[in-house]
């Protein structure tokens, strides 16, 4: 593994998440009461942006579905929560009949742990193992 310098420190204040990229992957980086962790930043269900989505404590919620995860060991805490789309029913007949259809879809793929990556802090500079 070779640490590489993915941002620095004050670019991820505590209780906050940053998307960087880095030897070819997407990171999210989450900073849990000033110790920084990093996780890849595509959610393990439907590929969504992590970075997008919100961090309390340790567990990051992705955007899309509302998949859980822990930031210090990636591993789900919890799957996809599929509702209904706000606004649904003033969507036209096809467009709601299209909407049911992708959440049948999605709901049964399955969920699988975050891979994380090592991190250092040396100086002002966050460094992860890539």
């Amino acid at each position: 593994m070779t640490a590489v310098r993915v941002a620095g420190v004050r670019d991820v204040p505590p209780g906050t998440l940053k998307h960087v990229e880095a030897g070819g992957k997407e990171l999210v980086l989450a900073n849990v009461g000033g110790k920084v962790y990093a996780l890849e930043d595509r959610c393990a269900h439907m590929n969504a942006p992590l970075s997008m989505g919100t961090l309390e404590g340790t567990t990051i919620t992705c955007p899309l579905h509302f998949s859980r995860f822990d930031v210090r060991t990636g591993k789900k805490i919890s799957g996809p929560v599929m509702g209904s789309l706000p606004g649904a029913e003033k969507l036209p007949p096809e467009s709601q009949k299209m909407t049911a259809r992708m959440g049948e879809i999605m709901a049964p793929v399955k969920t699988h742990d975050q891979p994380v990556f090592p991190v250092k802090v040396e100086g002002e500079n966050i460094l992860v193992d890539l």
